[in-house]
């Protein structure tokens, strides 16, 4: 009889450990489930988003039609000075080859955008943050940009002929190729900024910090560096016939190999021991 009993307790037992596992087999299911479909809903929170052709980070797309809407409700945000519409939220958006020409961006939040071959001409970039954008071989044209952040930004061979893009952040930004004449660069934080081979004939840069910057092989005709801050950049090569060098800051800068410095040039500007002159040239 006891042995009846203990083997009918046994069975139970048995019975109840199955239904407990299946249970919770089925509740870590669940729990799976749920989290995988959260997961989905965090990655495509609005629009869809896709890798970027420069790096890691997820790139979102948006549709036409939403993109107008968006710059329409940020120029009434702009217009009312915050009291209807809304700041136009475009970081980390793909916006390659986009059609913004006059587009009112001031104030705009374009961070770590997709802008590659976007037609921004006369488009208002006033205060607008575009600190690691993509905007290799844009269309700057008339644009204006003063007050911008474009720190770390990629402006690799853009075009930004007769900008305003006075007091702008572009500390380690690329301009490598870039056609600037007659920028307006003045009071410019650019420091560890490359400028290598651009172009930046009769450029405005008065009192801009562009220590540790790379200048090798650009053209700095007529440009007016007037108080820059040049100290350990690199000036190789650089095109510098009619410079105005008034007080720019030139100590410890290797000019050995740059192009049309002449001696009044020299004289004007701030110099010490260890800067290096051309051939010809008496600090």
């Amino acid at each position: 009889m006891a042995a009846k009993k203990q083997s009918a307790l046994k069975k139970l037992l048995s019975v109840r450990g199955s239904k407990d596992g299946a249970a919770k087999k089925k509740t870590v299911k669940k729990k799976k489930a749920v989290a995988a479909k959260k997961s989905a809903a965090d990655e495509l929170p609005v629009d869809k988003k896709r890798p970027s052709a420069h790096g890691d980070k997820a790139l979102r797309e948006i549709e036409k039609g939403r993109l107008e809407l968006m710059l329409e409700a940020h120029k009434r945000w702009i217009d009312s000075k915050g009291d209807s519409g809304s700041r136009a939220v475009l970081a980390k958006t793909m916006l390659k080859e986009a059609y913004l020409q006059g587009a009112m961006l001031r104030g705009a939040d374009l961070r770590e955008a997709d802008l590659r071959e976007a037609e921004l001409q006369n488009a208002d970039l006033f205060l607008a943050d575009l600190r690691g954008a993509e905007l290799h071989e844009a269309k700057l044209f008339g644009a204006v940009l003063k007050r911008a952040k474009l720190d770390k930004a990629s402006l690799i061979r853009v075009n930004l002929v007769q900008v305003d893009m006075s007091e702008v952040s572009m500390q380690g930004a690329d301009f490598r190729e870039a056609d600037m004449r007659e920028v307006n660069l003045e009071d410019v934080k650019a420091r560890g900024v490359i400028f290598r081979e651009a172009n930046l004939f009769m450029a405005e840069m008065m009192n801009i910090d562009l220590g540790r910057a790379d200048l090798r092989g650009a053209d700095l005709k007529g440009a007016n560096l007037c108080g820059a801050e040049l100290r350990k950049a690199l000036l190789g090569l650089a095109q510098m016939q009619g410079a105005d060098l008034m007080d720019a800051d030139l100590r410890g800068v290797d000019l050995r190999d740059a192009k049309g410095l002449e001696q009044d040039q020299i004289e004007e500007a701030v110099t010490d021991e260890k800067t290096l002159f051309p051939e010809g040239i008496d600090g």
